[in-house]
């Protein structure tokens, strides 16, 4: 049976999302979200599966949906809160590493909260890192201030500024290897 780790890979290989983008939905995004399968409210409310998705009017609710299945919608929802963060973002990224963030970023908060965000203006007016400075405010849900955002912001800020320690360079080289292998088995 594919670990996590292989079925995340194989399914962002195949919905064409790049390496670092793919690391850090894997180190960053997977983890904070967490992967349920089965539906559940969130802390707001909403009913949410899978990693994070939430549910939709013309979704057709499972009672449990497989590990697989939910690394297929997770990609799916990747590209997608992508292309709404792209269409936003008016200059060039100062990274990939910043991209990927700020999609995790926008797959946690939403388009409409990231487009009224002064981290979207400060991005576009190419102040990179005052942008990547504005995650620390974005620790609360509800009106409550969640430890479990703190942690991710922590966790969000070096990609977003696109300063990986030594440790987290090597952690990504590995997993490099993994996603060539995978994209390799495509090509």
């Amino acid at each position: 049976m594919k670990t996590i780790k292989k079925q995340l890979i194989a399914a962002f290989v195949a919905a064409g999302i790049g390496a670092p983008a793919t690391f850090v939905a894997y180190d960053l995004t997977l983890p904070s979200e967490g992967l349920v399968l089965a539906p559940y409210s969130d802390p707001v409310g909403l009913t949410t599966y899978c990693v994070g998705h939430l549910a939709l009017k013309e979704d057709k609710l499972k009672s449990s949906y497989t590990e697989e299945e939910c690394m297929v919608l997770y990609a799916k929802d990747w590209k997608k809160h992508q292309s709404q963060l792209d269409s936003a973002v008016k200059v060039p990224y100062s990274s990939e590493w910043q991209k990927a963030a700020l999609n995790d970023f926008t797959f946690n908060n939403g388009i409409g909260n990231v487009k009224s965000s002064t981290l979207l203006k400060l991005v576009n007016q190419g102040k990179h890192k005052e942008a990547c400075d504005q995650l620390v405010r974005w620790i609360y849900a509800g009106g409550k201030k969640l430890r479990g955002l703190v942690i991710r912001r922590d966790k969000t800020i070096p990609y977003c500024l696109g300063e990986l320690s030594e440790e987290k360079q090597q952690k990504y080289q590995d997993f490099l290897k993994e996603y060539n292998d995978e994209k390799a088995k495509l090509d």
